[in-house]
């Protein structure tokens, strides 16, 4: 399941394998939103990118069962992170890290140069992921989420 040259193929720990997510993984993928997100995106709504041309879509399956994803777009030498979740159970394992990695250097091979996302403010666990691995604050959204209503930063990084 693991893509050439992935830390799959290196004998990720614990039997961990990257794969691109297909239109068959997209209910596994949503179950995982849910349980990670207080406004999830269905799985119709996580179609749109795992179908277009420039979706880079990123699962990590343990044991056989998918565990965490990464989606987002690839489009004039930019990877914009839309989303990335680790099922709770998994959490605080370093599997966020990993996946974030394999997702940028993804985008690296597919010539990106760079890497922003949006994040809440709220979210810490998130915001240290995205710190710890070189991410910056480009500017703040103000009331940029809903469900609850919090702002977000705008966040980049250079690959």
């Amino acid at each position: 399941m693991g893509s050439a040259g992935s830390p799959a193929e290196q004998g990720l720990a614990a039997g961990g394998c990257f794969a691109t997510l297909e239109i068959g993984h997209l209910e596994a993928v949503a179950a995982v939103e849910r349980g990670s997100f207080a406004n999830p995106w269905t799985a119709e709504e996580l179609g749109w990118i795992v179908q277009g041309d420039s979706g880079l879509c990123v699962g990590l399956w343990v044991e056989e069962g998918l565990i965490g994803y990464g989606i987002g777009q690839t489009e004039e030498g930019l990877f914009h992170l839309a989303s990335l979740a680790i099922d709770p159970a998994w959490r605080r394992q370093g599997w966020g890290g990993r996946l974030l990695l394999e997702l940028l250097s993804q985008a690296r091979r597919r010539g990106c140069k760079g890497c922003r996302l949006e994040v809440r403010t709220g979210n810490l666990a998130a915001l240290n992921l995205y710190h710890h691995w070189a991410f910056r604050e480009e500017r703040r959204l103000v009331k940029f989420y809903t469900q609850p209503v919090e702002d977000g930063l705008v966040m980049y990084r250079e690959l």
